[in-house]
């Protein structure tokens, strides 16, 4: 008997020793990370919305640059062959040629030379108009990049407002008090406003270089369509109608007869 006692009570002693040592590897055990993939970190509505916004800001500043280059805004083939129509005194010629080969250069010549029989001052309000008009096409462009970068950063701050909504609704049903799990949809829904803010600040900043740029390119277009009509002969074209830039307005006529009398 008591050499049995004496086996049993090692064992004891030994399997109490050991068991802190057990749980206290149970409790260091590592937990379970799931990885997400960046294209299900960014699978939220909000971060489509903003891809769109990024892909229209390419199509907007691709569209301007290309349209305001000088070999679509002054394009030097139409600015030579006005100057050809100019140097002959072939006025109809170039009004025709403006016509046929709408730009922003030949509008504004165009409009120009539809007003010149009006003298000077008639010309130059016709062709600042014309100027005005052909800016508010590139302005109306720009503008939009400014919409964007309004909108990004609140588009962003409202799919994250509404991601934690969800995720905290989801832990307080569960009964979740786990930090990690609560850290980790916090982080998710944080990409969004990390990408309105990515996708606002480059629609700022190509708003104020292309309308600073637009500024200086129809300022560039004045000056060229103004040495155009320099020594334009406004007096010797008082009286001409340019077909397609015929007036309508004629002498007044003024109606001289009596009025009936009234009969008894």
């Amino acid at each position: 008997m008591n050499t049995t006692r004496s086996r049993i009570l090692p064992l004891l002693c030994a399997a109490f020793l050991a068991l802190p040592a057990t749980i206290w590897a149970a409790d260091t055990t590592a937990p379970i990370v799931v990885k997400k993939s960046l294209i299900q970190e960014l699978n939220m509505p909000a971060i489509w919305f903003l891809l769109i916004c990024s892909m229209l800001i390419v199509w907007f500043v691709l569209d301007v640059f290309m349209k305001s280059s000088p070999k679509l805004l002054l394009a030097p083939a139409n600015l030579e062959a006005l100057r050809d129509f100019f140097r002959k005194g072939d006025y109809q010629g170039a009004l025709n040629y403006c016509v046929e080969n709408p730009s922003t250069l030949t509008n504004v010549v165009h409009a120009g030379l539809k007003y010149s029989p009006g003298g000077l001052q008639a010309t130059e309000d016709a062709m600042a108009n014309a100027i005005v008009r052909e800016n508010s096409k590139f302005q109306n462009k720009i503008a939009y990049l400014s919409v964007i970068g309004v909108i990004a950063p609140m588009v962003g701050l409202t799919g994250t407002v509404l991601g934690m909504i969800s995720a905290f609704s989801v832990m307080g049903q569960a009964g979740a008090a786990d930090p990690s799990k609560l850290s980790g949809a916090i982080g998710h829904v944080l990409h969004a406003t990390a990408g309105g803010l990515i996708v606002a600040i480059p629609a700022f900043v190509f708003y104020y270089l292309l309308r600073n740029h637009i500024s200086h390119k129809m300022h560039d277009l004045s000056v060229t369509v103004s040495d155009l009509f320099r020594k334009f002969p406004y007096a010797q074209l008082a009286d001409v109608e340019f077909d397609g830039g015929e007036s309508y307005a004629a002498a007044p006529i003024w109606n001289s007869s009596p009025a009936p009398e009234n009969q008894a």
